[in-house]
């Protein structure tokens, strides 16, 4: 029969006969310290531009912008959608397809009118990046 002791008591009372070592005990945090190096600088925030330079930009030219946007994300839904419909067939999908790379082409050129770091630039780069992708696998037979 095994005995089993309590070590919690023992570790109180000072009764744990286990050797101690004599490197001192080290802590997570050094012990990540030393084999991932010293923590990095956290950096800041991608640069925003400044008002100045979004209000050199035509009011009309953001605004069109925003609203193709917006029509390229509801016609990337839809083209999902339509993927996901088997009675639909590819040949009808066509369509919807060339309006998508016609709005991403558009996008394009109104984000060739922005500074680099514009946020609408941004939103725009993520959207024609998407739509360019589903185009070419569907162009590619990924969805066939």
């Amino acid at each position: 029969m095994m005995k089993i002791t309590d070590l919690k008591n023992q570790r109180i009372s000072g009764k744990n006969k286990t050797k101690k070592s004599s490197v001192p005990a080290r802590g997570f945090f050094d012990l990540l310290t030393e084999q991932l190096g010293p923590p990095a600088e956290v950096s800041t925030a991608p640069e925003v531009i400044s008002t100045s330079e979004a209000s050199l930009l035509a009011p009309r030219t953001r605004l069109d912008g925003v609203k193709l946007s917006e029509s390229s994300i509801d016609l990337l839904e839809h083209f999902g959608k339509a993927l996901g419909n088997l009675q639909i067939k590819a040949e009808d999908i066509t369509p919807l397809l060339e309006a998508l790379e016609g709005d991403t082409t558009a996008l394009l050129d109104i984000k060739e009118q922005l500074p680099q770091n514009d946020p609408l630039a941004l939103l725009i780069d993520r959207v024609t990046t998407i739509s360019y992708i589903e185009a070419e696998k569907f162009r590619r037979g990924d969805y066939n």
